[in-house]
């Protein structure tokens, strides 16, 4: 229909897509309007003939005339030779008609003007013409679309809303109103227009528009897909499907469709060198400049050069074009092309970034900036703005900042899109942001212009790899984090940089294991990442944690290497990269080696402030060697100016402390960094220095000083309340932290959780509802008992974490794991542990954790697949050897374990698990002395650790020798790590004594599962009174404890033991039945072993010796030092009145208890006696009387029967 002719034709003409409107213009030629349309149209592409053929018809016409007159003189003045006599007879003609001009005749004549941009003439004319007819809806109209142009849009849709009102079927009018609402509403109402004309194009290329405007891409792109579905080669879709992958990064799916937007660009509009210039203009400031997407580009600005070689924007377009792509006489020539023109001062800003580039802030290229800076009256050239700030670095901030806001400011001008992205200009804004000082101030400068970068532009890599840089130096690892991510995960998965800043990050968050696996990951997807010297020098402070300084040097040495290739380290990564050499070097006591690398890096960095970093080595390397005055006089020399001052303050601090023993020296240097600066960040070290020497009173002062004048620092707060709790001030701690609000509230909760008030914690912690206070609203919940409430709440933090932080996920999923386990869910443990994997993958911690439940649940193939893939990245991950080791001793292979245990002291001898173990496996496999030496070697290195005390009573013990036990447990009562079990080891030796309840009262449970064992621990000892009332009170809880899956073994072991001091020999015998067959655990083993030892002691008064022997010998094979066990099977033997043997498991029995036992001695002498054996059992009988001379029974029945068979 003409209406949707018109509404096509003039939104073409708007978007100056001239070509489309004449082809729209085509089937209607009797409107007057379409006409004029038409008319100009053809004009502005060069086809003036057809242009007056247009409106020749309406020149007669009383209603059109005059603006088809205005038309026609618009149109001569625009043939390359002018007609000055048909001019003459046009313009006496349109004296003529204005004289006779009707009201119609107005409002085609404002349309005139308002096409010829006329927009004060055209406003006055239609002004006129509406007094005259307030019913036109088309003037209302054509009104709005005067005040788009002047910026004005509530007034524009006021006349549209008018408009509109008197004819709701003038479609150009709707689209007006569309144009001037919000992108939201609009949208709303473009819907509506396409659900009415779903054929139609340009709604649908205004919804798509509008979708972009709202920043709804995919909206936006499958809007475009259906846009060309009407019209395969709509320019305007294909812009909007580039731009999409564009912005996101995805470069190989815009070059196809570049080269098809050209192709149909060419065909359509052939001579609007406009729209292809603005392809140009913002695909090359928003990608990146990759290589392939700004050699496509060049085909674009070929073509618009071939037609548009006299605008000068696309001169300066040109000029900017190839500067980014280095080639730097073809911008100098389009420049100076561009120079030649009315507006030189942009093409003068353009050469002047030409010669910058090429040489640098030159003598010349300051003239040009000074001779710039003259030119520009207005001074809003953010270029410019650019320039200035390298010749005024002390202003440089304020005028960056001003740069930035004007972008913005242009931006803001236009709807998210193209022209948005043209004046906001993402490539400058990065160049703005390495532009800013590397101090604090510049810091947080350039951290907001990347992130309007990113926000803009999600896919740029190197805005995103330098916003993740900045995040990084000020300290936000979140946020660091979560743009790593994006690189990785959303741009580009191999990307090197990403991979190293990943690494580093772990670093400094003292990660090192993630920061070894991320290496590694970044390795597999990219080879090319061993060429950055980064990659080298982070393997390297890996190492260094790893204690591991030869592969450190070597790893170092590489990273010098490669820095001097193509991939170069900055001065300041230099300068770290020498000094940590060096300090590798001095920890290997190579120091000649370290002295070579420190003069080498002074060359390199000689004037730069990364000499200083070079100094403060050497005072290090100086100290080491002895001349401590000369590298306190060399850090002396850093001057208060530089920012190595501060480090230079603090390894002086540090010298006067490691090597004079100077705590007094070691303050003043932090004293005196607070009188060259008494700010807030100075004070904290300075409380940090006092924290160090054991002055927390003097800490509070200093942090209170700092508070002062950063009352509200949250942070601050926090720093004072932990101090505060290290001085028992806990009042004062809780105000702090109260005062730190949300900061410190999980760190409140968990300090009232300490004094035993969980309700007020949990309150503390409701007050502040987030997902990071979820692990310790957890413990709120564990310490009131109810597990099932912490675990729910650790699953409703998770849900809502998700994967925005994957590191905090997966501590959610590990405590889940934790709480699984205790619930006794392992199946639902394991899930916990391998989804804490998937968030955070190489987590050695969770692996660990995974390959101890694998062991609980014995699942040991599962257990020993982990600990060798741990293995295979760290042969010496004690953990995983350890597991390895407890392995051996589950399977019951006691020569394996006894090998790794030994293998992990010979190479750290104080690792006390391990030690422990190895008392443990010595004393099964009978051989408890081979445990002796490697407690001697960890004595001399820790003789007071509670873990060797520890040790010592487990082996004294076991060696039957229960003072020296008590004592050595003693020495580790009050660990925090050995405490606990050594208190519960002296209850099992003193069972039976007075002391067993005092020792009980010690025990505090932390959980469920440690309230059940301290129970069952209490009923062995009541048991162990023979007191009939606590006998029974012992049954009862031990019944209880019997439906406890980890306390079953103990609780049938103690009910058997119960019915047999009520003497209810066959009622303990049915309840030890039940653990006849139960599986050998380590953890259960004493427990286990017992019942078995009880159940075979039942059974062979029972006369049922096959039972019995069997179950002795299952104890013999997990335990061979079970003195009672061959006391057993000897008795079984006897009955059978097999002598021999009866004899040979009773010399067992008696070596193993010491030759301590005289009954056990009476009943080896008698085997002994009654086989022949008569020397043997004189010898016995003899070692007896030695020990208990006042044992005379073994004298009368068998020395005086055994001495005459000797002597015949």
């Amino acid at each position: 229909t003409s209406i949707m002719e018109l509404m096509n034709a003039h939104y073409y003409f708007r978007e100056k897509c001239y070509e489309a409107a004449i082809k729209e213009c085509s089937s209607n030629v009797g409107d007057p309007m379409i006409a004029l349309l038409k008319s100009f149209c053809l004009v502005l592409v060069d086809r003036v003939n057809e242009a007056l053929e247009a409106v020749r018809p309406f020149i007669s016409h009383p209603k059109s005339s005059v603006a088809a007159l205005l038309m026609s003189i618009y149109a001569h003045n625009h043939c390359q030779v002018v007609d000055r006599e048909a001019l003459r007879d046009l313009d006496s003609s349109l004296r003529n008609a204005k004289q006779n001009a009707e009201t119609t005749d107005l409002f085609y004549e404002g349309f005139y003007h308002y096409l010829a941009r006329n927009h004060g003439k055209a406003q006055s004319i239609l002004d006129e013409s509406l007094t005259k007819d307030p019913s036109s809806s088309k003037t209302l109209a054509l009104l709005g679309w005067l005040q788009v142009d002047a910026k004005k849009q509530r007034a524009a849709l006021r006349q549209f809303t008018s408009a509109l009102q008197l004819d709701k079927n003038n479609m150009d009018a709707l689209m007006g109103e569309i144009y001037s609402l919000g992108p939201v509403e609009a949208l709303g109402k473009v819907n509506a227009l396409v659900v009415k004309q779903p054929k139609a194009v340009v709604p649908l290329i205004e919804k798509m528009k509008l979708q972009l405007a709202n920043r709804q891409w995919d909206n936006a792109a499958d809007t475009a897909l259906r846009t060309l579905g009407l019209q395969a080669d709509n320019i305007s879709a294909q812009e909007v499907r580039a731009l999409k992958f564009l912005v996101f990064g995805k470069y190989d799916e815009v070059l196809p469709i570049l080269r098809k937007l050209l192709s149909d660009m060419t065909k359509q509009e052939p001579k609007a060198y406009w729209k292809t210039m603005r392809v140009v203009s913002a695909f090359s400031r928003c990608c990146g400049n990759n290589s392939s997407v700004l050699s496509e580009l060049e085909n674009f600005v070929k073509r618009a050069m071939k037609t548009g070689a006299h605008s000068l924007d696309v001169l300066l377009e040109a000029g900017h074009y190839y500067f980014l792509t280095g080639r730097w006489l073809d911008a100098e020539n389009a420049y100076k092309e561009a120079a030649k023109m009315d507006d030189a001062s942009l093409a003068f800003c353009g050469l002047t970034q030409v010669g910058l580039a090429q040489s640098g802030l030159s003598n010349e290229v300051r003239e040009q900036i000074e001779f710039l800076i003259d030119l520009d009256e207005k001074k809003e050239n953010p270029e410019l703005l650019m320039l200035r700030g390298l010749l005024n670095p002390a202003e440089s901030i304020e005028l960056l900042d001003k740069a930035v806001s004007i972008l913005q400011s242009r931006s803001t001008q236009y709807k998210f899109g193209i022209d948005y992205l043209i004046h906001l200009d993402p490539e400058l804004l990065i160049k703005i942001a390495h532009s800013y000082p590397e101090n604090k101030m510049g810091e947080k400068r350039k951290l907001r212009t990347l992130n309007l970068v990113v926000e803009t532009c999600p896919g740029l890599v190197e805005a995103n790899i330098e916003l993740a840089k900045v995040q990084l130096s000020v300290g936000d690892f979140s946020e660091a984090t979560s743009t790593l991510n994006n690189i990785l995960d959303n741009i580009d998965g191999s990307n090197p940089h990403a991979h190293l800043l990943f690494a580093n990050l772990h670093i400094q968050k003292n990660d090192f294991e993630q920061a070894a696996a991320t290496l590694e990951h970044g390795l597999s997807n990219n080879l090319q990442i061993r060429e950055y010297p980064a990659y080298h020098m982070l393997s390297g402070l890996v190492a260094k944690h790893r204690g591991n300084d030869t592969l450190c040097i070597n790893s170092l040495k590489q990273a010098v290497i490669v820095s001097k290739g193509p991939n170069k380290l900055t001065k300041n990564e230099l300068g770290t990269l020498y000094a940590e050499l060096s300090a590798a070097h001095m920890r290997n006591k190579e120091l000649a080696q370290a002295a070579k690398d420190l003069e080498e890096a002074r060359e390199l960095l000689k004037g730069t402030e990364q000499e200083f970093t070079v100094t403060i080595a050497t005072a290090q390397l100086c100290a080491m060697e002895g001349s401590v005055h000369k590298a306190l006089a060399l850090l002396s020399d850093i001057p208060k100016n530089s920012p190595n001052y501060v480090k230079a303050q603090i390894q002086k601090a540090d010298i006067y402390l490691t090597y004079l023993k100077d705590g007094h020296g070691f303050a003043t240097s932090y004293k005196k960094l607070v009188e060259h600066d008494p700010s807030p960040e100075h004070l904290l070290l300075l409380g940090d220095a006092y924290m160090a020497i054991q002055e927390p009173e003097l800490a509070v002062r200093s942090y209170e000083k700092a508070m002062q004048s950063n009352s509200g620092n949250t942070k601050l707060n926090c720093k004072l309340a932990r101090v505060l709790v290290k001085c028992h001030q806990y009042h004062k701690a809780i105000k702090c932290y109260k005062n730190s609000g949300e900061e410190g509230s999980v760190e409140l909760a968990e300090l009232l959780l300490k004094l035993g008030q969980p309700d007020k914690a949990e309150q503390v912690l409701t007050e502040y509802p987030s997902t990071k206070k979820a692990l310790t609203l957890a413990k709120v919940h564990e310490k009131s008992g109810d597990v099932k409430k912490a675990l729910r709440v650790l699953k409703d933090a998770l849900e809502e974490t998700g994967r925005s932080d994957l590191e905090w996920s997966a501590k959610i999923c590990q405590q889940m794991a934790i709480y699984s386990s205790q619930l006794r869910d392992h199946n639902t443990a394991i899930e916990h542990y391998k989804r804490a994997l998937t968030y955070h993958p190489g987590d050695t911690s969770v692996q660990i954790a995974l390959a101890k439940l694998y062991m609980e649940v014995n699942d040991w193939n599962g257990c020993e697949l982990l600990c060798k893939s741990l293995m295979a990245k760290d042969p010496h991950n004690e953990p995983a050897l350890l597991m390895v080791a407890d392995l051996a001793l589950r399977r019951v292979d006691l020569a394996s374990a006894m090998n790794h245990f030994t293998s992990l002291l010979d190479r750290r001898p104080n690792y006390w698990v391990a030690l422990a173990r190895l008392v443990e496996v010595s004393r099964r496999s009978a051989s408890l002395q081979r445990s002796l030496p490697y407690l001697e070697a960890a004595k001399s290195i820790e003789p007071n650790n509670p873990g060797l005390h520890y040790c010592y009573g487990l082996y004294h013990w076991y060696n039957g020798e229960m003072q020296a036990a008590v004592q050595s447990f003693n020495g580790a009562r009050g660990d925090a790590e050995w405490g606990s079990q050594a208190v519960h080891n002296m209850v099992e030796v003193c069972m039976g004594q007075s002391a067993a309840n005092k020792l009980l009262a010690e025990l505090k449970p932390q959980n469920q599962d440690e309230e059940s064992g301290l129970l069952l621990l209490t009923s062995f000892v009541r048991v162990a009174t023979h007191d009939r009332s606590e006998v029974e009170r012992a049954i009862i809880d031990f019944t209880t404890l019997a439906n406890n899956d980890t306390h079953r073994v103990g609780a049938t072991l103690g009910l058997g033991m119960g019915y047999m001091e009520q003497g209810q020999a066959a009622r303990a015998k049915a309840m030890l039945k039940r653990m006849a067959k139960h599986p050998w655990s380590l953890e259960e083993a004493d427990y286990l072993e017992r019942c078995w030892l009880l159940l075979g002691e039942l059974y062979i008064q029972a006369g049922s010796q096959q039972q019995a022997s069997d179950l002795l010998h299952r104890v013999i094979t997990h335990n061979q030092s079970s003195a009672k066990a061959y006391e057993l099977l000897g008795m079984i033997a006897e009955k059978e009145q097999s002598y021999i043997k009866a004899g040979q498991h009773y010399l067992q029995a008696w070596n193993l208890s010491g030759d301590s036992n005289p009954s056990l001695g009476y009943k080896l002498a008698y085997n002994q006696l009654k086989s022949k054996r008569y020397s043997e059992s004189v010898a016995t009988c003899q070692r007896v009387l030695s020990v208990y001379p006042d044992y005379p029974k073994i004298k009368k029945d068998i020395l005086d029967k055994a001495l005459p068979r000797l002597r015949s």
